[in-house]
């Protein structure tokens, strides 16, 4: 499975980015955040990379962030949430935003993206606001940490390990604590 992809940006649209690794060219269908994260043809990039198998094939979707890519895989685990429809979520609003949007049961802030509608709407707030773990203690996000880390090939009790020796864990944004977790975990080896 790939998790991340670092190379060079050959080609963008607001859509598609096509990343040129050791002379392989990957082409990753991209949510709008990420193609404004994005730099000019010719830099260096990385993308975290979500895999996805249909029966037409391999799709690869990219993420700028750590956060997004979570949260592509937490809106495509609902039924009747495909790709698109998330990527879509994920062109409109931030990671954070989503998340507000389902703690607050904001069911018409939902409806207004394109392609999800208000059947989709009520079953993705449905679903999600009833998966939501418990959030308590002062790092809230610590289960989207772990996942973002099991998804790179972790074990959950690896996750939990390298999350805790990040310090100032709960002043820091996932992205960033992510960032640090895997750092942490190369200067120890």
């Amino acid at each position: 499975m790939i998790a991340a992809l670092s190379g060079k940006l050959i080609a963008s649209s607001p859509l598609q980015a096509v990343l040129d690794v050791n002379g392989i060219g990957f082409e990753l269908t991209i949510p709008l955040s990420t193609s404004r994260a994005l730099g000019a043809s010719g830099s260096a990039t990385t993308l975290f990379v979500q895999s996805v198998f249909t029966r037409a094939g391999l799709s690869l979707y990219g993420f700028a962030t750590a956060e997004e890519k979570v949260t592509f895989n937490r809106l495509t685990e609902v039924k009747g949430i495909g790709p698109k429809a998330a990527l879509s979520l994920l062109s409109r609003f931030s990671p954070q935003e989503i998340a507000a949007v389902i703690t607050e049961s904001r069911l018409e802030t939902l409806e207004s993206v394109p392609g999800i509608g208000p059947k989709r709407a009520s079953m993705l707030l449905g679903k999600l606001k009833a998966s939501e773990p418990e959030r308590t203690g002062s790092l809230p996000y610590l289960e989207d940490a772990v996942a973002a880390l099991v998804s790179l090939g972790l074990t959950r009790g690896d996750a939990l390990a390298r999350l805790d020796r990040v310090p100032s864990r709960d002043q820091l944004s996932l992205n960033e604590l992510l960032t640090r977790a895997l750092k942490a975990a190369k200067s120890a080896e």
